[in-house]
């Protein structure tokens, strides 16, 4: 739907005080940019119509990267005063100029046009404000398809401009999803007029990302194939927040484009495409140590996500999340919490047929040991008598346990972490997660089925435990 941006600015024009004109011409270019991208931050300045200082000030952040583009305001439509205005801008600000009234068709517009994409300048007149829908909750292929305008339009866009923008790369995102060339094509074309080449190589590797996940190889990609063919944290981000993608052999072929540092440098935090990838990557991706924290009880139907809560990877489970890291110093420092008594760790480990190496226990000021390397006490009869001395009052503060392959995992009940030896060791999230949490949590039949549910991607098991690349930067 296409918001009249033009009479708005008409009537902020017709006040008699012409700094209060000025002020409300602000409002509304302001309050439309934000209507269309609401994560902005605009500032405004003290002048009006300057040549080199901007009206508005646009900024936003995309993962950890902070952007820029700032927002001149035209007095005049004339397409021949645009053009000079815009050769005096720097290229590298990729700066948006809002003319107050239509650009005119002519030769003028013609070259207008030409020096706007040559200095990576987009000139939106009011009908193309106008034309960009308002930002949902949902993140459709055309919502990205007005981001990529708003970070990095180039050229001349009015409101027929727009909307062709929209039809083409909204509809080319889809198509790239299921595989088909032409409209992709048409939708690679338009990017690559309309935008600054950051958003147009960002762009394209999301289509290019999409196309591979349909199936279709890269050599059949209907454009160049871009030069960094895994996805960025923009791309990464552009894909996670858009409507969600059912099909599971989509993610199969996309979690091989995408890794965990990526993920955490969006600023994803809770999607519904997060919690598809994540079931695909849970059995693939790898991490050193898991660390359990007491949260509010989700609401209903919200058990079990996956979520990134300020840069952590965590699965949010009822009361708590499980928070995943490729080293110790990347988390939080823990929490204490009560250790649990003896039988019920044992209770744990035999109800989830989780092997126990070692087990440490304290009473009062006094630490007991007890172990047989590679083999299970869970069920010694020994450790009857041993609790039966100690009056069954004995806390579990650590304890090795192995994973269904049979990786070693150093698990404090105390801190509620878990790791397996040497600081560099990596263990499949599955592994760590559903060996952690059925050891250091009283979960009930129906969360643990939902559990082992959420941790089955249903594809074979890949190979399990490697120790990290000591030179590895």
């Amino acid at each position: 739907m296409v918001t009249p941006v033009a009479p708005e600015i008409s009537s902020a024009l017709d006040h008699p005080d012409p700094r209060q004109a000025v002020e409300r011409v602000k409002d509304v270019v302001q309050r439309r940019l934000l209507d269309v991208y609401p994560t902005a931050r605009i500032v405004r300045t003290d002048f009006f119509n300057h040549t080199y200082v901007p009206d508005l000030l646009m900024t936003w952040t995309s993962g950890t990267r902070r952007a820029e583009r700032r927002v001149y305001l035209r007095a005049s439509s004339d397409p021949a005063l645009l053009a000079s205005d815009v050769q005096l801008f720097e290229r590298e600000q990729q700066p948006l100029v809002v003319p107050l009234a239509h650009v005119a068709p002519g030769p003028s517009r013609a070259r207008l046009e030409t020096v706007a994409e040559e200095r990576h300048t987009l000139v939106l007149d009011p009908s193309g404000l106008g034309a960009l829908p308002a930002r949902t909750p949902t993140r459709t292929a055309t919502a990205l398809a007005s981001d990529a305008i708003v970070e990095g339009g180039r050229g001349i866009m009015g409101e027929h401009q727009v909307e062709r923008f929209l039809h083409a790369v909204g509809s080319g995102v889809e198509a790239a999803r299921e595989g088909r060339a032409d409209p992709t094509r048409l939708a690679l074309s338009e990017v690559s007029r309309r935008t600054v080449p950051d958003v147009s190589r960002r762009m394209s590797t999301l289509m290019a990302a999409m196309w591979q996940g349909s199936g279709r190889s890269l050599s059949d990609f209907p454009a160049d194939v871009p030069h960094q063919s895994s996805l960025d944290e923009t791309s990464l981000s552009l894909l996670l927040s858009s409507p969600e993608i059912t099909d599971e052999a989509f993610w199969r072929r996309i979690q091989p484009l995408v890794d965990a540092k990526t993920l955490l440098r969006t600023d994803i935090t809770d999607t519904p495409n997060l919690q598809r990838l994540m079931r695909s990557a849970v059995q693939v991706w790898k991490g050193h140590v898991c660390m359990v924290v007491e949260r509010e009880a989700a609401g209903a139907g919200t058990r079990w996500r996956w979520l990134v809560d300020h840069g952590h990877l965590g699965l949010r489970g009822p009361g708590f999340v499980a928070f995943l890291a490729a080293s110790r110093k990347d988390l939080d420092t823990p929490d204490d919490y009560e250790a649990p008594l003896l039988a019920e760790v044992r209770d744990r480990a035999g109800r989830f047929a989780i092997p126990l190496t070692s087990i440490r226990m304290l009473m009062t000021n006094r630490s007991i040991g007890y172990d047989a390397p590679g083999e299970d006490v869970t069920h010694d009869p020994q450790l009857d008598g041993i609790s039966a001395a100690l009056g069954q009052e004995e806390g579990v503060v650590e304890a090795q346990a192995l994973t269904p392959t049979r990786i070693p995992l150093r698990c404090n009940f105390v801190s509620r972490t878990a790791s397996p030896p040497g600081a560099r060791a990596l263990v499949p999230y599955a592994e760590l997660l559903g060996t952690t949490l059925h050891l250091f949590l009283d979960l009930d039949d129906d969360d643990a089925r939902l559990l082992d549910n959420l941790l089955d991607s249903g594809e074979p098991a890949p190979a399990r435990w490697e120790q990290a690349d000591l030179f590895e930067s």
